[in-house]
């Protein structure tokens, strides 16, 4: 094969962008498999050539990432969110109604070539639930009927509407207005209108007020970003990076896609000034595969920003240099990871390395680097404009400025809400009327996930705490991504574990035994459990097994991995135990766990 003479120019397009020619290899597999279909031998032959690699290193990266294809697949693609968020809305149900008309299971292709039906997990489209994508355009709150127009050759695309958050919109500024990705709306809300002031302050005030500001990372860990930004060394004499993660994959959260879709240039403004602070010339964007809207928005928006002299050589006149250029992952959670997400960058496997030493000192080809996520870089430009100490003020004591939080589920009103941080508390997110709006009707509160599939489950009478990291902490949570998927009380909690048990085996990278082994350990007997066919010695070690990830792996997944079994078990023990005892799951029984325990005739 070969590249088409447009493609071609795409690629040497491509390949100008990076330092070390392999990370144009993920760019280029994409590239190739659009034109092609899928990635041939052939095709990995000739990327091998084009990128000065061996086949073996092309396909080895190629089979780590799932939007790759190594079979030929269907003319039209659907693929069906089945992770939690988008399973309580009815996923599993779509999926498998889709797979009935065509005859075919769960990730086969028709006779015809004209039609691949897969699962998904979640395409932080967890408001929209269930989310499809369709040849990779959203497809949200998908009904039967939806699927029946697709099927019937109907183009149907359908994003979410997201519900405006009350108080003062900060972030969200631009969010519901007419053409809100534009530069020029942008620009009429201020936009830009500072920014040769920010680069002409001294790189190190900016940081300084970073500290001052309490501007904690929001991807999930909450380390402080000015703290995080002093690492940088000293004069190393080698070129520093930005990495944005925009690899948003957390099941239940879905923040930083409203301003990646909505409001690009805010992150683009952000990321000019972050990378002048951290005297960074260069900036990766690094956006999950998924968001192919979100990634030509993005596009789009730095092309304007360029064309205006804001991006690119002597920006505004002030001789400082940054370029930024958006990076496509192909489906991995574990390259939200920072290390695994530089690994990924650099056209490799997106696995974990090992800490220390931390990106700031060897990051991105072995030069010191920041990877700071969307929502964390889009505060940075509101420190310098109305002060750190209006920013420390605005959220709690050690937690500062706006934050947003996404929230899912049996909700009356899912959505992405913006608030001060810690102002609010979950009970206020869940049942507010400017936010969800309360449990859908007929049903009761039975458990809630605060920070995304990461953090243990909270019970109905453990909501009234600030959503601050702290707050939550207390509570013995964590508020993490601020992904909140609410529970009702029609929900099984075994099955609830195993949903997101599945969604971590799926996304394991492998590199680590406990992680890799003890997530299809657990995937195993909570089937088993779920199904009525296991036993009490099952629960005992199932715990075992969670004991023995907890700590043990380079990177923190697997102790995101065991979260959901164990804090079920901890606080919906008697579920576990009504599986074991009655040999099947009590919904099959009644449609709450109260009347099943009252069938069966044990005391609540």
């Amino acid at each position: 094969m070969e590249l088409t003479p447009d493609n071609r120019k795409t690629f040497e397009e491509i390949v100008a962008r990076y330092p070390v020619k392999r990370s144009a290899l993920l760019p280029t597999l994409r590239l190739v498999q659009e034109q092609e279909g899928w990635l041939s031998r052939e095709a990995i032959q000739h990327i091998a050539k084009l990128l000065d690699l061996t086949p073996a290193q092309v396909h080895d990266t190629a089979s780590f990432y799932t939007m790759f294809r190594l079979q030929p697949k269907g003319k039209t693609v659907i693929e069906v969110c089945t992770t939690l968020s988008c399973a309580l809305g009815g996923a599993e149900e779509l999926l498998h109604y889709a797979c009935n008309k065509l005859g075919i299971e769960p990730g086969d292709t028709t006779a015809d070539g004209r039609f691949t039906v897969k699962e998904a997990e979640c395409l932080a489209g967890c408001g929209g639930a269930p989310a499809v994508q369709v040849n990779g355009e959203w497809l949200e709150h998908a009904t039967e009927a939806d699927i029946d127009k697709v099927l019937a050759g109907e183009t149907v695309r359908r994003s979410f509407e997201w519900p405006r958050s009350p108080g003062e919109h900060i972030l969200f500024q631009n969010v519901w207005k007419e053409n809100s990705t534009s530069m020029d709306v942008y620009r009429s809300s201020g936009g830009y209108g500072k920014l040769g002031q920010w680069l002409g302050m001294e790189p190190e005030a900016i940081v300084e007020e970073v500290k001052k500001s309490n501007l904690r990372g929001r991807g999930g860990a909450g380390f402080p970003t000015g703290m995080k930004w002093g690492f940088l060394p000293k004069d190393s004499g080698k070129p520093i990076y930005l990495c944005v993660n925009a690899d948003e994959s957390e099941p239940g959260t879905y923040k930083d896609r409203v301003i990646i879709e909505r409001d690009p240039h805010r992150l683009i403004e952000a990321i000019i000034v972050s990378c002048h602070a951290i005297r960074a010339k260069t900036a990766y964007i690094y956006i999950r595969g998924e968001f192919h809207e979100g990634a030509r928005t993005l596009e789009k928006a730095l092309a304007e920003a360029r064309a205006a002299g804001y991006v690119g050589r002597n920006i505004l006149g002030t001789g400082l240099d940054v370029d930024i250029w958006v990076h496509r992952g192909a489906g991995s959670y574990e390259c939200g990871e920072e290390t695994a997400l530089i690994e990924s960058l650099e056209g490799k496997r997106g696995q974990p390395r090992i800490k220390p030493p931390f990106p700031a000192v060897v990051g991105l080809y072995g030069c010191p680097t920041i990877v700071n996520n969307v929502e964390t870089l889009a505060n940075v430009p509101l420190v310098l404009e109305r002060g750190a100490e209006w920013f420390a003020s605005y959220g709690t004591e050690k937690n500062g400025g706006p934050k947003l939080y996404s929230i899912s589920g049996h909700v009356v009103r899912p959505g992405s809400y913006e608030a001060p941080m810690g102002r609010i508390t979950l009970k206020d997110l869940i049942y507010g009327e400017g936010y969800a709006q309360g449990i859908r009707d007929g049903h009761e509160l039975k458990a809630v996930v605060p920070g995304g599939s990461s953090t243990p489950v909270l019970l109905a009478d453990e909501i009234d705490i600030a959503m601050d990291f702290d707050g939550v902490a207390q509570a013995g949570s964590m508020l993490g991504s601020a992904g909140t998927i609410v529970m009702d009380d029609s929900t099984c909690m075994v099955w609830m574990a195993k949903n997101l048990i599945y969604f971590y085996k799926h996304e394991s990278c492998g590199k680590c035994s406990p992680c890799r082994e003890g997530t299809g350990w657990m995937l195993r007997l909570l089937e088993n459990i779920e199904a009525g066919q296991g036993t009490e010695k099952d629960l005992d070690l199932l715990w075992k097994i969670t004991d023995s990830i907890s700590g043990k792996t380079v990177c923190p997944f697997g102790d995101a991995a065991i979260a959901p079994p164990q804090s079920t078990l901890q606080k919906f023990r008697e579920e576990f135990e009504y599986h074991v005892r009655e040999k099947r799951c009590w919904k099959t029984v009644a449609p709450t766990f109260a009347e099943a325990k009252a069938r069966s005739g044990v005391s609540a």
